[in-house]
């Protein structure tokens, strides 16, 4: 995109129709982890929809034809059905659901029928791999707890991961490789080491398991992990395929059974670094990175507030080995990729969207997953695979279109400016109907190394509605760019980024003459939060401020964040006790006698990425000190609350957020 201002292809005026309500959220299906057959012709995947009277959440699993014909729901419990996977007949699968109380595996025939459970106990099932052969399966689980001496409610620890958001306390049992055999029932531990084993994948000839994990005394201190392989069969111990300095995660063997593919990285930038595909010999051999010249980032990652843990796909071989399937980030897109042996990189899609999920099927000529855009919260769609003009999937479903055909929604225009040090930020405006002076906000995404872009956004739609333009971008620090681009926070939250925030206000003040530049507001979670704080700390340009699941004490985080003590080893230079100058400098805290523009908090109690202490501190300070301030904390809820919290809480934080800002955007 060239420098400078210039329209995108998106119409910055919302579509005709009524205004949408924070109500409609509970109306929404939203879709997730797509499942090509392995002949191409179906696919299965999850909607998940509002149980209203229950305040909870319920997913089934659907069946869509791809050559014609309507999608019909492959399972109707009072459940979360989820990860379905297709046994390599096509004639049965397999997925987990938590049915009758504790989560299981099933399976189910893709034509309809009875499902049949085929674990039991408190093995907490996960991640599902059939065995080549349709006679197994492969999963995650943990071994049976065993019986206390006597009861306690004592938590002992000596792990320093002890804890971990959405999932609570460490409960002492590592994450190990199952197979349970379909026929007889039988299951099975293949793994034993005290450590947590992911990923499993079945080599060809069924003899052999890859997973990934870190066997290391310390892996608790970095990210690193590794692939390994155990025998089925056999009483051996596992192989370890590669000594990685970082992370390799989602192992998938090559058709002939030789090579086996992961998604990882050596640790260049520590969490702002690309991940890569690399390839490791299954016999053993030195790791090539394959995208090492391609300066994006595999994987999913683009934010929305309507999906929690959107499936990324993983990485699928072509049946005759010669390309490797994975989504990369490319700016504010998701699109599905395929990479050749010698590391040629080929977008297999294009246009303005985000994409969730990448299923290919048996014979290699088709791909399945969930196409998402700023007025789409997402519809299964399906591609031709290896087709030479790339363009946007097919659309297969239109399990929202009944809600929103009929609503009013904001179409957001792109625009690109000069951020710090001259680079190029990339950023949207979206306008409410009008045409008055608008007052508008800026939202400020997580991460930092996350993004926005083209995905349907429910709080930005509602503001929009309720007469706000909003304004959001990817500085300095977000996935999609190049890697230089996502490690440049190095040591500089607070710093360069937020000179990229501004500069794209002043430009959205100096390009979009309906903006009202004495009405603006500010919001953001996480590290968005964090920024938001941040920037009511040293500028007074805006009236009013949403920070949201926040950090505002990066040294008092830092030990008591379930991941908080790994930014000191790249993020932040050190330790607190290493660089105590550096962490008050860069805690918004610090500045908060600056801190005027009236701040509405909201966090929820069960927080252990961001702990709710972080918005006690924030909040009792700006109370002390007169600046309007308003507390909202929600019981229960994890750091994820936005886009997966019940729904009660999701529909209070909304309405929250517009009284605020009502109260102090109106016109003077």
């Amino acid at each position: 995109m060239p420098e400078g201002h210039r329209p995108g292809p998106l119409a910055a005026t919302p579509s005709a129709g009524r205004a949408i309500t924070v109500d409609d959220l509970l109306a929404l299906r939203i879709a997730n982890d797509p499942q090509l057959s392995p002949d191409g012709s179906r696919v299965v995947c999850v909607l998940t929809e509002v149980d209203v009277a229950a305040n909870a959440y319920r997913s089934h699993l659907w069946i869509v034809p791809v050559t014609g014909g309507d999608p019909w729901p492959l399972t109707a419990a009072a459940a979360r059905d989820t990860t379905p996977r297709w046994s390599p007949d096509g004639r049965e699968i397999a997925f987990l659901s938590d049915r009758g109380g504790a989560k299981q595996v099933w399976i189910i025939a893709p034509d309809g029928g009875e499902a049949r459970q085929v674990t039991s106990g408190a093995l907490s099932p996960s991640e599902l791999a059939w065995a080549p052969d349709g006679r197994s399966l492969a999963f995650i689980g943990k071994p049976e707890p065993a019986a206390p001496d006597e009861p306690s409610d004592v938590r002992v620890f000596t792990r320093l991961r002890y804890k971990a958001d959405g999932e609570g306390f460490w409960d002492g049992r590592w994450k190990q490789v199952f197979i349970v055999d379909l026929g007889t029932g039988d299951i099975r531990q293949v793994t034993h080491g005290d450590y947590d084993h992911t990923g499993p994948a079945w080599s060809p000839d069924g003899t052999r398991i890859a997973y990934t994990g870190n066997a290391d005394a310390d892996a608790d201190l970095g990210n690193a992990s590794d692939v390994w392989i155990v025998p089925v069969n056999a009483e051996a111990p596992p192989r370890r395929l590669t000594r990685t300095a970082g992370p390799a995660e989602s192992p998938a063997w090559s058709p002939d059974g030789t090579r086996i593919a992961y998604v990882g990285h050596d640790n260049p930038c520590r969490g702002a670094s690309h991940a890569r595909v690399w390839v490791v010999p299954a016999t053993g051999g030195d790791p090539v990175c394959l995208t090492r010249e391609y300066d994006r980032s595999v994987g999913h990652h683009l934010g929305s507030d309507v999906r929690g843990g959107p499936t990324a796909g993983g990485l699928t071989w072509s049946p005759e080995g010669t390309r490797i399937y994975t989504m990369v980030a490319e700016g504010g897109t998701t699109q599905i990729a395929s990479v050749a042996p010698d590391g040629a990189v080929r977008l297999e899609t294009r246009g303005d969207h985000e994409l969730v999920g990448c299923s290919l099927d048996g014979t290699g000529r088709r791909l399945a997953c969930i196409v998402c855009d700023p007025v789409t919260p997402g519809e299964v769609a399906v591609i031709d695979a290896g087709g030479s003009a790339p363009g946007p999937p097919r659309r297969l479903t239109r399990w929202n279109g009944p809600l929103l055909d009929g609503v009013a929604l904001a179409r957001p225009e792109r625009f690109q400016c000069r951020g710090a040090d001259g680079w190029p930020i990339e950023a949207w405006v979206m306008r409410p109907a009008g045409s008055r002076r608008i007052p508008a906000v800026l939202e400020i995404h997580g991460g930092p190394h996350a993004a926005y872009g083209c995905a349907f956004m429910y709080q930005f739609q509602l503001l929009c509605a309720a007469g706000y333009a909003v304004i959001y971008a990817n500085p300095r620090g977000s996935r999609g760019y190049s890697e230089a681009f996502a490690a440049a926070t190095h040591h500089d939250w607070g710093g360069k980024d937020y000179e990229d925030l501004m500069r794209v206000v002043d430009h959205a003040l100096a390009h979009y003459s309906w903006i009202d530049p004495r009405r603006l507001g500010v919001a953001g979670g996480s590290y968005g939060g964090y920024m938001t704080n941040w920037i009511v700390g040293h500028t007074q340009r805006f009236r009013a401020a949403v920070s949201m699941r926040t950090t505002c004490d990066r040294a008092a985080q830092w030990g008591t964040s379930d991941i908080g003590y790994h930014n000191g080893q790249w993020e932040f230079p050190g330790a607190p006790w290493e660089a105590p100058e550096f962490y008050r400098e860069r805690s918004p805290i610090t500045y908060v006698r600056e801190m005027r523009t009236p701040m509405l908090i909201l966090h929820g109690e069960d927080d252990l990425r961001c702990p709710v202490a972080q918005s006690e501190q924030l909040f009792v300070a700006l109370h002390k000190q007169g600046t309007p301030v308003l507390f909202v904390r929600f019981p229960g809820e994890s750091h994820g609350m936005s886009s997966s919290g019940q729904p009660r809480h999701r529909l209070a934080q909304l309405r929250h957020i517009l009284v605020w800002f009502e109260k102090y955007l109106a016109p003077d």
